[in-house]
């Protein structure tokens, strides 16, 4: 009797074990939102190493399949930010920014998001005047992709540049980010300023995994 009380123990064990197992699996995660979204919150507070594990990976496969997906149109944006910028026009650059950036340039500067554009494009031609770009380059392969916490699919692309100014020659290294919002993708340059606003607009961004959001 101790005999078949044990092997029903351990056969309900099991179950429950394998049920649990499915539940987290990498393609039940990728099915279910939810959970995937539910779980990944509980990774950052307490990890299961097994279960996290799937998490990421859910996420990264994701990020991965959305970014194959959106990949022609973005090269077709960046290429011709790249050709714009050579030619001297960077406001391109600033086109595919989402609107609630424009939104909040216009709160701390007291004005409409339309004038906060404005100025921002005014501002980057005259920056056209002192600065020359001899070299614009998006570097498309070799892109990090990803996916937060929040369930917003992410990736980063390495930039190159080379500017010249006052007879001098300076190389720069940059990235910028393509990410989603309510089905729709978006991409802005990285620097202090996009840090602190990207930051407060999309909190969810910190999880970027080299810290671009973070100082």
């Amino acid at each position: 009797m101790k005999k078949i009380k044990l092997l029903l123990l351990i056969s309900v064990s099991a179950m429950i074990f394998t049920s649990c197992g499915n539940k987290y699996s990498i393609g039940n995660l990728k099915k279910n939102d939810k959970l995937l979204k539910e779980t990944a919150i509980k990774c950052k507070q307490k990890k299961d190493e097994k279960i996290c594990k799937n998490v990421e990976q859910a996420q990264n496969e994701l990020a991965q399949e959305w970014w194959k997906k959106v990949k022609p149109e973005v090269s077709k944006k960046v290429d011709k930010i790249s050709k714009d910028v050579l030619a001297g026009d960077a406001s391109s650059s600033m086109e595919s920014a989402p609107e609630k950036l424009w939104e909040w340039e216009a709160k701390h500067l007291s004005t409409t998001p339309q004038k906060a554009k404005e100025m921002t494009f005014q501002l980057l031609k005259d920056a056209a005047q002192k600065i020359k770009f001899e070299k614009f380059d998006y570097d498309l392969e070799n892109v990090k992709t990803g996916q937060t916490s929040a369930g917003r699919n992410y990736a980063i692309i390495p930039a190159k540049s080379i500017i010249s100014a006052q007879g001098q020659k300076m190389e720069l290294d940059q990235k910028t980010l393509v990410f989603e919002d309510k089905n729709k993708w978006y991409l802005v340059n990285i620097d202090d300023k996009t840090k602190i606003i990207l930051k407060e607009l999309y909190s969810d961004l910190a999880d970027v995994k080299n810290r671009i959001i973070k100082k």
